[in-house]
């Protein structure tokens, strides 16, 4: 054994991922919102292009079983939106069959 004190090994700096520095921004987005506003669940859903292909990213904050709660509220609430169009288009068929 050697009396030599232990020296402390020099670590390489490491540059993050553009990945990376996008999922940190958006986490801390999610943390502000909970911290600002008192939210039980946050979730941030983007899309970004790259190479002509549209990635869609997301990230979510909170109990899981609100996260959860909450996504199933957005679905219904598209499905909402997206059910009226539907209507609307026939009803112009119904109204052409009649002329």
């Amino acid at each position: 054994m050697t009396d030599d004190p232990l020296k402390p090994r020099k670590l390489k700096p490491t540059t993050p991922t553009p990945e990376e520095v996008e999922a940190g921004v958006m986490a801390q987005l999610a943390r502000e919102v909970v911290e600002t506003v008192g939210a039980d669940a946050v979730i941030i859903v983007w899309t970004k292009q790259r190479k002509r292909r549209t990635e869609v990213k997301s990230t979510a904050l909170g109990n899981m079983l609100t996260v959860h709660g909450l996504m199933r509220w957005v679905r219904e609430r598209i499905d909402e939106i997206e059910e009226p169009e539907e209507e609307e288009e026939d009803e112009d068929e119904s109204e052409e069959d009649e002329d």
